[in-house]
């Protein structure tokens, strides 16, 4: 949540360039684990930047390229730095766990300073209180830190006072999480929450976390049915209303206004239909586009209006890349399942569940902040895979 969204300009990457250029210098009598960089999203980019040769709205190509641009520079940063040993990684990791706690913190007190000039108890609840953030995306990162208190810090935290903070910090997330009001977050926390009370259970015949997992999971049940927000959002899942927008083309006034679940699905049967009718995709820059012609094809005005996205970035990057970088992103996805599955890492199997299931529901290539955190998070954990074990090729 701390980390800087940055904007891409010429010098800037040219300074990262001769970075990296400089990193491949140093390491010139060192291995590189090249497979390990790809499957860090750099695979995943270079479909994307391919795409660009049938692209025919360039500009639109490029900024978009440009908002991806991490899924490559973090994999080789990582990939020609030398290995994450164990005590670089708990350092990183109480990094990570430290800027969700301060984050946590500033968002709540941005809400309470404006809440006392509104008057309204809303300021502590979903966009009002994620500031300029998609509440989905910071959940995210809420997300991730409980994955790295949960299957890491605990296990290597000695300090009472330490293990006190890192449940301060449980509690506080999981109730950041049920004011946000995101779905996916929540299904997320939830799972993640439930994997700790399973694995505790199974790991420790004394009952260990028991309780205070227990306890923890009841409490994000609890907020979320007692949250108005979370319950409107959760009963608008089943409903659909129609509304007036005067911002649609041609005179179509009268829209039917979709709950942000049923858009979903919608949308995606017309993905799969683009990606049927045109396999090897649209171009990374024309996609949006075509998009937005099948809304109007199918007199979907209100989605039409609000130029809604596919919210899979699965099917996203079918439809601009093609079919052939939909199948590489889930040959790739399942690999690494499988990899943390046969060498029993629950802190990369519980991040690869975060990570699946919001590139389910969301479009996540889209937005820095998406892309940011798919390519550090699966960079750190392969990276540091092969520092402490092997190479993900191995």
């Amino acid at each position: 949540m701390l980390i800087p969204i940055y904007q891409i300009g010429f010098l800037s990457l040219a300074i990262v360039t001769l970075f990296i250029l400089t990193l491949i210098q140093l390491n010139k009598n060192r291995k590189v684990e090249w497979w390990n960089i790809v499957m860090s999203g750099a695979g995943i980019f270079l479909f994307f930047l391919i795409s660009m040769l049938w692209t025919e709205n360039v500009s639109v190509g490029w900024k978009s390229i440009e908002t991806k641009l991490s899924l490559i520079l973090i994999p080789l940063i990582l990939g020609l730095s030398p290995p994450i040993n164990k005590r670089q990684f708990l350092f990183i990791s109480w990094a990570i766990v430290s800027s969700v706690f301060i984050s946590s913190l500033m968002l709540l007190i941005l809400a309470y300073l404006r809440y006392l000039n509104s008057a309204d108890m809303g300021e502590y609840t979903y966009v009002k209180l994620s500031a300029h953030f998609h509440p989905s995306y910071v959940g995210m990162y809420y997300t991730a830190g409980l994955c790295f208190i949960k299957f890491h810090l605990e296990k290597e935290t000695k300090s009472k006072r330490l293990k006190f903070f890192l449940r301060f910090v449980t509690v506080l997330l999981v109730i950041m999480i049920a004011l946000l009001s995101s779905k996916a977050a929540i299904l997320c926390c939830l799972t993640i929450l439930t994997l700790a009370l399973v694995r505790n259970l199974t790991k420790n015949k004394n009952g260990g976390n028991t309780p205070f997992l227990a306890g923890v999971t009841a409490l994000l049940i609890f907020s979320v049915l007692f949250n108005p927000m979370s319950k409107s959002r959760i009963n608008s899942a089943i409903t659909k209303s129609v509304v007036s927008t005067s911002d649609v083309e041609n005179d179509k006034i009268l829209a039917t206004k979709r709950s942000s679940t049923q858009a979903r699905v919608l949308i995606w049967g017309l993905a799969l239909e683009m990606i049927l009718n045109s396999p090897s995709g649209e171009g990374v820059g024309d996609s949006k586009e075509s998009l937005m012609s099948m809304y109007d094809r199918d007199e979907e005005y209100y989605m039409l209006s609000k130029r809604f996205n596919v919210h899979n970035q699965f099917l996203e990057t079918g439809i601009s890349a093609g079919l052939i970088s939909l199948i590489f992103m889930i040959i790739m996805f399942v690999f690494l399942f499988i990899k943390a599955l046969r060498s029993r890492d629950i802190l990369m199997l519980s991040v690869m569940l975060i990570i699946t299931l919001n590139l389910l529901t969301e479009s996540m290539l889209e937005r820095q902040s998406g892309a940011v955190f798919i390519s550090l998070f699966l960079g750190l954990l392969i990276f540091r895979d092969q520092g402490e074990h092997k190479s993900i090729s191995s």
